[in-house]
């Protein structure tokens, strides 16, 4: 898989131009539609298209509109009239141009909402209309239009996408339920339930036909599907690129053990470790059906997805932005996407990108080809409860304030220091924080002094480490160089805490640390970085003692400091001034730019993953 993120762009947008894209789905303008402004369009300018905006813009009205434009497709399917929702006849309708191949030119299609004895919600294709702002056509395909554009379509509501599991444990009803039922007791008839069809969907899943009653009529589920490296290799290598996981077989099957049609998965890694979706994130369960999805349609589709990044870690988000990129690349797929996650929009092309934004009248306007910066400032809602940077000493304050301000992030987080240095960071603050989700929005960066030599992930940790409370100890304390001793905060009870809790509370402490712990690069303090860049020397070459180090780099910031000030008591302006300048030299220039950008920028995305 290509995971250059530039060349992918520059094929797909190569490819397009020479109009590689046979069915392709060009603009789709709204005379009237929904809550959207009145002749709103969209240009379909890229092939993996991003419909960018906060929640109740109207993007996923977009996306049902355009799943009814291909032919024997209705956007009826998902928008159709109640008594509780009426739609009013007539009124809503959409037109769209799509090109064929690079020989023929645009034919525009329009489709109307209009009760017929069909369908009540039957949406029909319609004679061309120039005053609604389609172009004449002196060769249409029938005597008044054009006929809809042939597309496979493969649209999935990531909202909606629940394995088998959860729809019955979660959601089924019983005829018993009311309002005053016990959530306990529904969950225990729920839980017998599962354990005893789970004997049908073992069978099943390991390639039996399971039926009622041993009759052909009467199966249970559709044929089973086993992905490995021999057969599906592709898909499993997307699937454990995108969720960072190490599958080597994964089954799928489509069924109605319990109750109601739904997906289960079986999932075997390469440590030895297997478990349905039940024991799966819901995530992960619906990238296993995306994935199999779009890699399954044939060449041309059209792909519709509503908002992927549901349940989805940033760094997954950003591995499947890659992912998509490579199937519209290697399948010429036409993709549009309803989103406001900022890492899927984030350095993608201004065309891509169809900014979302409601008008004070409720009314929603649609912008086309914004650069994705300006689609962050849109979709970010006001910054009540800016995020939180913990660390070290005022030094490292300073140095971390003024990069954030360099990158513009400053409005969204506060950087604060603890007294008593990492270890109080690390032993005593860190345990709060990761046992409460309240503060998945606070991070630590430590002094660089303080990452070990060998740090191990809470991801990198095998099955059965994972499970045993010596070997999580011993992970806990290499989390600082100093092998601090990070107390499990379980109740003790009067003979002390049992290994279930510790195991359980260790277990947050490190996948906390994964996602929360930082370290300042190239093991060092903040003092020895701003000391080390290009043309430095030239200004302070004197004063500053050689070799740059951690053990001298304090007291050359004071030599600085007395030199300018006569006095020691300056030394807050003089690591203020010492940090421009070294955020001035920039990359290039000024040693570990670089990695502190990124660093910084990686705890903003994480924050701001949708």
């Amino acid at each position: 898989m290509e995971e250059n993120f530039v060349k992918l762009i520059k094929r797909i947008s190569e490819d397009y131009e020479d109009n590689k894209y046979m069915n392709y789905i060009k603009y789709i303008q709204f005379p009237r539609y929904k809550n959207l402004t009145d002749g709103s369009r969209i240009e379909f300018n890229f092939p993996l298209t991003m419909l960018v905006g906060k929640n109740g813009t109207g993007k996923s009205s977009v996306l049902q509109a355009i799943y009814g434009c291909p032919q024997n497709k209705s956007t009826g399917d998902y928008w159709f009239s109640t008594d509780v929702d009426p739609i009013e006849d007539g009124k809503n309708k959409y037109f769209y141009g799509y090109q064929k191949n690079s020989e023929t030119g645009i034919k525009e299609v329009i489709k109307k909402r209009q009760n017929s004895a069909k369908s009540p919600d039957y949406w029909e294709t319609d004679a061309l209309d120039v005053k609604v702002g389609m172009k004449p056509d002196y060769n249409l395909d029938k005597e008044t239009r054009n006929n809809p554009v042939e597309k496979n379509v493969v649209y999935f509501d990531f909202r909606g996408e629940l394995s088998a599991f959860d729809k019955y444990f979660h959601f089924y009803k019983t005829k018993t339920d009311h309002k005053v039922r016990m959530f306990e007791q529904k969950n225990k008839e729920s839980k017998e339930y599962v354990k005893k069809q789970s004997k049908l969907l073992n069978r099943a899943l390991k390639g039996e036909k399971v039926a009622y009653f041993n009759h052909p009529e009467n199966i249970l589920h559709d044929d089973l599907e086993v992905i490995d490296m021999k057969n599906g290799r592709e898909k499993i290598e997307a699937i454990n690129f995108i969720l960072g996981k190490e599958y080597i077989e994964i089954r799928r099957i489509y069924h109605r053990i319990y109750q109601s049609w739904g997906n289960s998965v079986l999932l075997q890694t390469k440590n030895g470790l297997q478990y349905s979706e039940a024991n799966a994130g819901s995530g992960e369960n619906a990238i296993i059906n995306m994935v199999c999805a779009i890699m399954d349609a044939k060449r041309d589709s059209l792909i519709l997805l509503d908002e992927p990044e549901v349940s989805l870690h940033p760094s997954a988000q950003i591995k499947l932005k890659i992912f998509l990129l490579n199937m519209t690349m290697k399948k010429h797929h036409q993709i549009i996407i309803s989103t406001h996650s900022m890492m899927l929009i984030e350095e993608m092309p201004p065309k891509a990108i169809k900014l979302f934004e409601v008008n004070a009248d409720g009314t929603t306007d649609i912008v086309n080809d914004v650069y994705y910066q300006e689609a962050f400032y849109n979709i970010k809602e006001k910054i009540d409860r800016k995020n939180l940077i913990l660390c070290e000493d005022v030094s490292a304050q300073i140095f971390i304030q003024k990069i954030l301000v360099a990158l513009k992030k400053e409005d969204f987080f506060s950087v604060e220091y603890r007294h008593g240095g990492a270890d109080t960071l690390v032993t005593k603050h860190l345990p709060i924080l990761a046992l409460d989700e309240m503060y998945d929005n606070v991070f630590i960066i430590l002094d660089g002094d303080k990452r070990p030599d060998k740090l191990v992930k809470y991801s990198q940790i095998s099955a059965g480490e994972i499970e045993d409370v010596e070997s999580l100890e011993k992970y806990i304390r290499g989390l600082t160089s100093s092998n601090s001793t990070i107390n499990a905060l379980v109740d003790g009870g009067k003979n002390g805490a049992v290994d279930s809790q510790k195991k359980e509370v260790y277990q947050k402490y490190l996948k906390y640390a994964e996602t929360h712990l930082y370290y300042l690069p190239g093991n060092c303090i903040p003092e020895a970085i701003v000391l080390q860049y290009e043309g430095i020397d030239e200004i302070y070459g004197n004063t500053i003692i050689k070799p740059v180090g951690n053990f001298n780099a304090k007291q050359s910031v004071e030599k600085i400091c007395q030199a300018i000030f006569s006095e020691n008591a300056c030394m807050e302006p003089t690591m203020v001034m010492l940090t421009k300048m070294w955020i001035e030299a920039g990359s290039g220039k000024a040693k570990y730019y670089n990695e502190m950008c990124d660093m910084l920028k990686a705890i903003y995305n994480y924050c701001n993953g949708g």
